[in-house]
């Protein structure tokens, strides 16, 4: 997506620098780290799309049974 609006002119320079910040005995702790955070949002967005599933299997039914609360525990006046 994002590689395609770029040239190659560009990603070498990105990772020019990225090596010149970070460092070469830094990166596999850097693409462990966003390799562990694309995991975690790949899995919130298949939460997401099983929730929206499960809402329209549903037909957007709203659950209107009244609930029934607690009398309280303590004593008050009155």
């Amino acid at each position: 997506m994002l590689l395609g609006v770029l040239g190659t002119l560009e990603v070498v320079i990105i990772i020019v620098v990225i090596l010149l910040i970070f460092g070469p005995s830094k990166l596999p702790q850097l693409g462990e780290g966003i390799g562990k955070m694309l995991r975690g949002f790949r899995k919130e967005m298949k939460q997401i799309d099983a929730d929206k599933r499960e809402e329209e299997r549903g037909h957007g039914e709203i659950d209107v049974t009244p609930k029934v609360e607690e009398k309280p525990k303590f004593g008050g006046p009155g």
